[in-house]
């Protein structure tokens, strides 16, 4: 059988979409699932066409999704150096300061996966920076190590550093 006709007439569009709170559906329907709503955010991926997917072991298929494709849930203050930030998709990584922003209602994003990715702060994420969280004459800032982070408030938080540095 020739390859390319094993795919003829298929698809790999589905109706399964994660809102901006990070709730998963399939159509009108919310799946609910604890460990069917783990797997698809650790699955959560660009296809070659930037478009994003669950991709897995076996296979991939196109999702929608409304706001951010991460969501930060847990901030690890170190003693010394950068954050260690927890994702959604269990991932974690040390927080690049530089990309920290916040929109209009003060939610903080970053930027993740070397850029690829934005990720929100989840209200809990977000107040675990109490403890470093000072004011000066300036304003509210985060004292990281010996920076003082301003995260500047942008119109569209969703786009990465690197897109708004391009443009």
């Amino acid at each position: 059988m020739d390859p390319s006709q094993f795919l003829t007439g298929k698809t790999r569009e589905t109706h399964i979409r994660r809102d901006a709170q990070g709730r998963w559906f399939d159509g009108a329907e919310e799946l609910e699932h604890p460990n069917l709503v783990r797997a698809f955010d650790r699955w959560l991926e660009r296809a070659d066409d930037g478009r994003y997917c669950l991709r897995n072991d076996i296979n991939w298929a196109y999702v929608s999704i409304e706001g951010p494709p991460l969501f930060v849930r847990a901030v690890h203050l170190e003693t010394a150096g950068l954050p260690r930030l927890t994702f959604s998709d269990e991932r974690s990584e040390l927080l690049d300061p530089r990309t920290l922003r916040q929109d209009e209602s003060g939610a903080l994003y970053c930027d993740a996966r070397a850029g690829q990715f934005v990720a929100r702060f989840d209200r809990h994420a977000q107040q675990q920076f109490e403890p470093v969280l000072q004011e000066d004459a300036q304003g509210v800032y985060l004292a990281l190590g010996t920076e003082r982070i301003r995260p500047p408030l942008v119109a569209d938080p969703l786009q990465p550093l690197v897109q708004r540095a391009a443009h």
